[in-house]
């Protein structure tokens, strides 16, 4: 079904006082029409200009020499499901001759652009956006062909935040799978796949169904995108069941799925029948059995008839807890490569949480804090890495860097002398070693690591270039015509 087209009006006031134009931000007066029912989960959202707080107050942009500011969150954001709006706007007193241009930013301030003049001098100013995500709006007025105010700067604050959002989400359920030992644990994996650009943290709802009761009961009304849940179905539930999945995008969008029914009593009859089957009957002779003891317990000291463990269920919930692990690391990183750090660091985190020794999502966590210069934390996460593999290059290489970003030359040196004792081939840390002995003042060791760095490997082009202009700026005299010559 097409979407109808969204109407957002908004309470843009234009003044003219001693012939010079102040625009009076207004709090939010929006109406969203969305062609879709009100049990969808998608409420209108509608607030007077009498008694709506204001957004975000314009913000003056950082003066010239200022460090670059990232732009604030915005406390209130209308969404929309079209990618055409209205932009409703009021000019007081009419003026004919008044045009009112209106500026974008797709990049929470950072930039801006100009979409235009309203033609028709009339309100609304429809907007067409180039593609979904979250836009801020700022109007200017013109009078006599002269604007109010200056062109919006970087990091200004716009008037207005819309979140627009024209595509549902995809969702499907890949099945539901009993646990082994369902008849005592009652673990049911509920498995899909849902996939949307502007999801949240956590826009999956779960909810189940029985039988015996027409309700929907919730099981989970916040849940990571991971693709799998482990449900422990409540012991008053039994018969058939029903589960729905419920995924929803920032935009409003919500699109339900159900599986089933399914029974419970088959999964926990065949679940009993296996146990059954999987029991000794009698109790091997400790001089011959081949099974090993559980840690700590002495076969002597079991007691007579009881069944030994057998090895390949011991580490059953360990297995359980890696695959979840690896599905929230496969979606921390889904979130990484699209540049979105705070979703992807969640996912991380709690897929350390299921497997702390998943060091590849350690490694990438660290990597997250690093770009968000909270090189402490990056430290940390690097330092865990190496106490379970002393030999990871590359948390070597970033616990490195981090050290260089604290200024703390001697570490950075000690973490690069280790990741060359792992591979003494790596010309990139042999340069950056030369540079952090530089800078503690042993300058005659640090030309000797650029020299190396030069002598590795040929392709390397980018590392030779660079220790070549070090040695020209900090060699010796003979080490500068050397280098030139080579050349």
């Amino acid at each position: 079904m097409p979407l109808s087209k969204s109407r957002l009006e908004i309470g843009f006031c234009v003044f003219l006082v001693s012939s010079s134009i102040v625009q009076a931000q207004l709090g939010v007066s929006a109406t969203v029409v969305p062609d879709a029912p009100a049990s969808s989960g998608f409420a209108p959202a509608t607030a007077g200009l009498t008694n709506a707080s204001p957004l975000l107050s314009t913000e003056t942009a950082p003066l010239a020499g200022d460090a670059p500011r990232v732009a604030a969150e915005p406390p209130r954001v209308v969404s929309v499901r079209s990618r055409e709006i209205e932009l409703h706007y009021q000019v007081s007193p009419t003026d004919t001759s008044t045009e009112v241009e209106l500026w974008y930013t797709r990049d929470r301030g950072t930039s801006w652009q100009s979409y235009g003049k309203d033609e028709d001098h009339t309100s609304p100013l429809v907007f067409t956006a180039p593609s979904e995500g979250l836009y801020g709006f700022l109007l200017i007025a013109h009078v006599a062909g002269q604007p109010a105010r200056p062109a919006p700067r970087a990091y200004e604050a716009p008037q207005r935040w819309v979140f627009i959002d024209a595509t549902p989400p995809l969702a499907q359920w890949d099945g539901v799978q009993p646990a082994e030992d369902f008849a005592t644990s009652r673990v049911l994996q509920l498995r899909w796949t849902a996939h949307d650009d502007n999801f949240g943290s956590r826009p999956v709802s779960l909810s189940y169904q029985s039988s015996l009761d027409q309700n929907w009961t919730a099981i989970d009304t916040a849940v990571a995108n991971t693709g799998v849940y482990d449900w422990r179905v409540p012991e008053s539930v039994s018969g058939r069941v029903t589960v729905k999945l419920i995924v929803r995008d920032q935009g409003g969008h919500t699109v339900e799925r159900t599986f089933g029914p399914i029974s419970l009593d088959k999964y926990a009859s065949l679940s009993a029948a296996k146990a059954r089957s999987e029991t000794p009957t009698s109790r091997p002779a400790l001089a011959t059995s081949a099974e090993p003891s559980p840690a700590g317990t002495a076969k002597s000291d079991l007691a007579p008839g009881a069944p030994t463990t057998r090895p390949e269920t011991l580490p059953r919930v360990d297995l359980l807890q890696r695959r979840m692990a690896a599905d929230l690391y496969r979606q921390g990183s889904w979130h990484l490569v699209r540049g979105q750090y705070g979703v992807a660091a969640e996912r991380l985190r709690e897929a350390l949480e299921h497997d702390p020794d998943l060091l590849e999502a350690r490694h990438d966590l660290a990597g997250i804090f690093y770009r968000q210069q909270d090189y402490d934390r990056a430290i940390a996460e690097y330092q865990a890495v190496l106490e379970r593999n002393a030999n990871y290059e590359s948390a070597l290489y970033g616990a490195a860097l981090a050290y260089v970003a604290k200024r703390d030359y001697h570490r950075s040196r000690e973490m690069l002398t280790r990741l060359l004792k792992v591979n003494d081939r790596n010309a990139e840390a042999w340069l950056d070693l030369g540079d952090v002995l530089f800078m503690t003042g042993d300058v005659i060791n640090a030309r000797a690591n650029w020299r190396q760095a030069m002598k590795l490997d040929p392709s390397a082009t980018e590392v030779i270039s660079k220790a070549k202009r070090r040695l020209e700026l900090y060699g010796s005299n003979d080490e500068v015509s050397s280098t030139h010559q080579n050349k």
